[in-house]
């Protein structure tokens, strides 16, 4: 114990970087427990809707949606998400949701929307339609809209 004590007094800045780094990675690798949701592949995914029923939510705008999207997927412009457009989904709590959005910039504000209306398992997908579509998944494609007005 003496020679620890001796080593970080006489090396305060090797100390202090050590112990900034062991932080980080403490709380790097606990932080995925307590997020409300998460960030999944294509692989995943596609796994969640298989095994357990998850909704493929599209926040996307209309046109991007009927240029293409992914099967079953429910189109909700994020304009249009408000508590009661979620509720007339009529969501169960312990089936998954998959939300594909635009840009990662500001996915806390999906997240809010869908908790505040009791949903905790929140999934986006990485790089949204575009990684689906890289990887040759299926889509479909429809010129009516298929959202809740």
């Amino acid at each position: 114990m003496k020679d620890i004590l001796f080593f970080i007094s006489n090396n305060l800045v090797l100390s202090f970087i050590w112990f900034f780094f062991l932080i980080s990675i403490v709380f790097l690798s606990t932080k995925n427990m307590y997020l409300k949701s998460k960030i999944i592949n294509n692989f995943h995914a596609i796994k969640l809707i298989n095994e357990n029923n998850a909704i493929v939510i599209d926040t996307r705008s209309v046109e991007l949606y009927n240029s293409g999207h992914i099967v079953n997927a429910i189109n909700i412009p994020f304009k249009n998400i408000y508590s009661k457009k979620i509720k007339e989904l009529d969501l169960s709590k312990s089936i998954p949701i998959i939300l594909i959005i635009d840009s990662f910039d500001d996915y806390n504000k999906y997240i809010k929307k869908f908790i505040k209306c009791g949903l905790d398992k929140i999934y986006f997908l990485k790089n949204g339609m575009d990684s689906w579509n890289t990887e040759h998944l299926p889509t479909t494609f429809n010129k009516k809209n298929n959202f809740l007005k």
